[in-house]
């Protein structure tokens, strides 16, 4: 190893290590337990800080001469300098003052946050009781950060926090017994005695009662109260100080590319156009009808009573993964790294959350990658969309990505790692990568076809009803967001063009309003991901093997589509070389 590769190497560490300290939440969910007994600081001053630290990290990064490194070290410094580069572009628009929605915020993350942490010691209980009494003070950060984003006028639109004192209220006023915060309860070991786990548990019972919930109360009546007067009048992010440029920021952010929000809307309108083509020719042969509407209608009515229960939900799942997909997986990927994704139902505090997702493991192993499946309603879970779904959350997906990630002990931990949290920050945050990672789900609803995973029409127009539901938010996140489109119209037009019901439809759309940019990222990152896939098939021609590429695409951690694009030229040169 050349001494360029050990100061590379050296860099990755010291900055990801400053990353774990900078964030304990993160720490958390990375399986990483040192700082446990802490919460983020979400200060203006620490972002200030954090800004300066930044900046120094990349004067060193950018100092290293690569000439002599070797090519997967030299990848690692290109990844760690985009890193570095994107923080510092996107944290001008202080995005850290709008830290609570309707999806996610300490109200939300505090359950998550806890679930995360080990509970095995005396020690461990002693930290998470340190935790809880940290907890007051993260809250309190909220309500400042609000206070500053009013005086800045950077605010959310009614659509991202009108739901939040209800969840508020929820979490406050939960029997204790049924409490979430207070679940490593109901799974401390036995080496821990009954006499100090009673003391532990008595202590933050206490603690709920006399400081967290009425931190959470304070916030509640602030948000309720004061800050709702202060709401921006339109959905779109350009509707505030520089909010053409925050957008476009978020759309470099999430996509990794460069486009506009005019080129976006436009794919996606053409993609709408041939999905919906698609839709209508399979409903047509089973007599569905002939809008996207009248097709959902049929359906609902013909798998109305397949799934009756929530294990009926879970087990149909579950079988779909592990008897169905798991056993051709081989016949399109190489070196399976033997890690099963865990199937389970979404926790009671997540009964809102989307149909399915994924959660990653740790490279420890200490918590294995999780696909939920949210069957706390089993009548709206209707069969003909479950393969797509579980194709994007489990394998090949998200499971497969991350746990080919995971193995990949040689990297570095910032590419071994993912920070699947804090979807407000963007654009000033660590990168996400999200066209990549969700252009990945996307694209293996589509291996769904090859590796024959979808029997009949009905499985088919679930893949498709997936897929156009990508493409029309690349329509109306640009329409919100640039062109000026009200709450209204973005649903009536969503509702048109996907087979989602009202309902479902509003809360995409709120998502979207909260989320700026990133509901474009899957169906970009998809075309990409195909498009260079069509590239390396016409230049290799009888040389190309679906195994490798798919090898090459994965074996890297997640990247930006630029970098992807230029790994695919590697992999093809190096093939036509021999």
């Amino acid at each position: 190893m050349s001494t360029s590769d050990d100061l590379v190497l050296s860099l990755c560490d010291e900055v990801w290590k400053w990353r774990l300290k900078e964030s304990p939440e993160m720490a958390s969910y990375c399986g990483i337990h040192e700082y446990d007994d802490l919460w983020d600081d979400i200060s203006a001053e620490a972002y200030t800080r954090r800004e300066k630290c930044v900046q120094d990290f990349l004067a060193k990064a950018v100092a290293i001469d690569i000439s002599s490194c070797s090519d997967k070290v030299a990848l690692s410094l290109t990844l760690l300098i985009y890193d570095l580069q994107s923080y510092l572009k996107g944290s001008k628009f202080k995005s850290y003052l709008m830290p609570i929605n309707y999806l996610e915020g300490i109200h939300n993350d505090c359950n998550h946050i806890i679930s995360y942490m080990n509970f095995k010691t005396k020690e461990d209980f002693q930290k998470y009781i340190r935790r809880l009494e940290n907890l007051p003070q993260r809250i309190a950060q909220v309500e400042e950060a609000l206070r500053q984003g009013v005086r800045e006028e950077i605010v959310q639109h009614s659509a991202s926090v009108a739901r939040v004192p209800g969840q508020l209220d929820e979490l406050i006023h939960i029997p204790l017994e049924s409490h979430e915060l207070l679940k490593p309860f109901t799974q401390a070991p036995e080496s821990i005695s009954k006499n100090d786990l009673d003391k532990f548990r008595s202590k933050a019972e206490e603690l709920l009662t006399s400081q967290v919930f009425p931190a959470f109360q304070k916030l509640k009546n602030y948000v309720e109260n004061e800050y709702f007067l202060h709401l921006r009048p339109n959905e779109g992010i350009s509707s505030i100080k520089d909010g053409d440029q925050w957008y476009q920021q978020c759309l470099d952010y999430h996509l990794s590319c460069s486009m506009t929000p005019q080129q976006i809307h436009d794919v996606g309108l053409k993609e709408v156009a041939r999905i919906e083509e698609l839709i209508l020719k399979l409903a047509e042969a089973e007599g569905l009808g002939q809008t996207l509407q009248d097709i959902l209608a049929g359906i609902k009515i013909r798998q109305k009573n397949i799934l009756t229960t929530k294990d009926e939900v879970l087990e149909f799942v579950r079988n779909l993964c592990y008897n169905k997909i798991r056993p051709k997986i081989s016949l399109l990927f190489k070196d399976l790294p033997d890690i099963p994704v865990s199937i389970k139902p979404a926790p009671d505090f997540m009964k809102n959350a989307p149909a399915g997702f994924y959660y990653n493991g740790t490279p420890d192993g200490s918590r294995s990658g999780c696909y939920y499946i949210n069957n706390h309603n089993p009548e709206d879970c209707l069969p003909f969309v479950l393969p797509a779904l579980s194709l994007h959350e489990g394998e090949p997906g998200h499971h497969l990505q991350g746990v080919y990630t995971l193995a990949a002990s040689d990297l570095p931990d910032f590419q071994r790692y993912s920070e699947d949290c804090k979807f407000y920050l963007p654009p000033g945050k660590f990168a996400f990568h999200t066209a990549f990672s969700e252009g990945w789900g996307l694209y293996s609803e589509f291996l769904g076809e090859e590796l024959k995973i979808y029997d009949n029409k009905f499985d088919q127009i679930g893949r498709y009803s997936f897929e156009i539901f990508r493409a029309v938010r690349l329509v109306v996140d640009t329409g919100i967001h640039a062109f000026g489109w009200s709450k209204e119209k973005a649903v009536q037009y969503m509702e048109t063009h996907t087979l989602k019901s009202k309902n479902e439809v509003t809360n995409e759309i709120d998502r979207y309003i909260t989320w700026p940019g990133q509901a474009c990222a899957y169906k970009i990152g998809e075309l990409k991901i195909k498009e260079l896939r069509e590239k390396a098939q016409v230049a290799l021609g009888t040389k190309f093997d679906m195994k490798e590429f798919h090898q090459c695409v994965l074996s890297c951690g997640s990247v930006p589509l630029q970098v992807l694009e230029s790994l695919v030229d590697k992999f093809i040169d190096d093939i036509q070389k021999h």
